[in-house]
């Protein structure tokens, strides 16, 4: 049987935006990637509004999550894990705690000039912005490029906020890489 931690890392989900115009990939919670499908981002984002590319965005990585959550969730199941719910929560207070609050966890990323800027909350709804004239500015490489330095961005708020709550509750991991 291969060990929990290669299974977790063996983790691969694809989603699209609502508008299927937009694909990304999540592998092992390490490597976010996300592309544009039929030429997308020249012929119908480009020239229209950057907040309904933002919408899509946003909508897009709150799908992805999810994917990748029911994949974790799977595996750990599949090792004998246990999972919970509000109407199963954990026994011990303080795991529960972790859980609640860790649902509640705001993180925050930007590219380098704040052009693009995410948020997230539990990993799981995320909320894009773009300056309106970025999509004037820029060919869909830098875009991509923007939209990677916010990703990159927002995961090490993330990792530094989690990291946080579980010294804070456990008294460990406060310096640790995740």
């Amino acid at each position: 049987m291969a060990a929990i931690a290669d299974d977790l890392n063996a983790i691969v989900v694809t989603a699209a935006s609502p508008d299927r115009r937009i694909e990304g990939r999540v592998e092992s919670m390490h490597y976010i990637t996300m592309r544009f499908r039929y030429d997308s981002y020249e012929q119908h984002y480009r020239h229209r509004d950057a907040e309904s590319l933002a919408h899509q965005l946003g909508r897009g990585a709150t799908l992805m999550a999810a994917a990748y959550q029911k994949a974790r969730r799977e595996v750990m199941l599949a090792h004998g894990f246990e999972w919970y719910s509000t109407l199963r929560p954990p026994f011990a207070s303080r795991h529960r705690e972790y859980l609640e609050r860790g649902a509640r966890l705001a993180a925050y990323g930007n590219s380098p000039e704040r052009e693009i800027q995410v948020a997230t909350v539990g990993l799981l709804d995320f909320d894009v912005s773009i300056a309106p004239d970025v999509l004037y500015r820029n060919g869909e490489r830098e875009f991509l490029r923007l939209a990677d330095s916010a990703l990159t961005d927002l995961q090490a708020d993330y990792r530094r906020v989690h990291a946080e709550l579980r010294h804070e509750l456990y008294g460990k991991c406060k310096d640790r890489q995740w």
